[in-house]
């Protein structure tokens, strides 16, 4: 409805394509390994943000749910590495060195070029995109303009 001059680009990170490319010993690693995703928006504010959890002493503040670190699609089949880029996580059952040494490799692998779809925005833009297949997100802009989008969310499915 609304974009700026410059910047509020979109972009999206095909998890499917990340996950086929991985290397087959790697894929064999990550096959049955189960990942919690910690909520970030429960943290203090202004409090820096682990993107692995190692202080096992520090209280949980929800509960916590496992899910497959390689989800399968429910509708395509394919594979995807169900992992973003930032948020806290641990892998359940690993030593927390070796889950966060996996866990940073394969972050410096989804974070390539080739994996990345940007949309610079126009007025009347539509853009249909799988959040269960995608990890997306907004570049910054100038705070005194305006970016107003609509945007319509369809039911997902669980991730298995």
């Amino acid at each position: 409805m609304e974009v700026p001059t410059e910047g509020g680009d979109t972009y999206w990170l095909n998890l499917s394509l990340a996950y086929e490319t991985l290397d087959e010993f790697t894929k064999r690693r990550i096959a049955d390994l189960q990942l919690i995703t910690y909520n970030p928006f429960l943290n203090k504010s202004n409090t820096p943000r682990s993107k692995y959890r190692l202080d096992k002493s520090i209280p949980l503040i929800s509960l916590v749910f496992p899910h497959p670190l390689v989800r399968t699609h429910p509708e395509s089949g394919k594979k995807i590495l169900y992992l973003d880029y930032a948020t806290e996580v641990e892998i359940v059952g690993l030593d927390p060195q070796e889950g966060s040494e996996l866990i940073e490799q394969l972050r410096l692998h989804l974070h390539q070029p080739r994996f990345y779809y940007q949309h610079k925005w126009s007025v009347g833009d539509i853009v249909y995109w799988d959040n269960q297949a995608t990890l997306h997100y907004r570049q910054a802009f100038d705070p005194n303009q305006r970016r107003v989008m609509k945007r319509i969310s369809l039911a997902g499915s669980r991730p298995f």
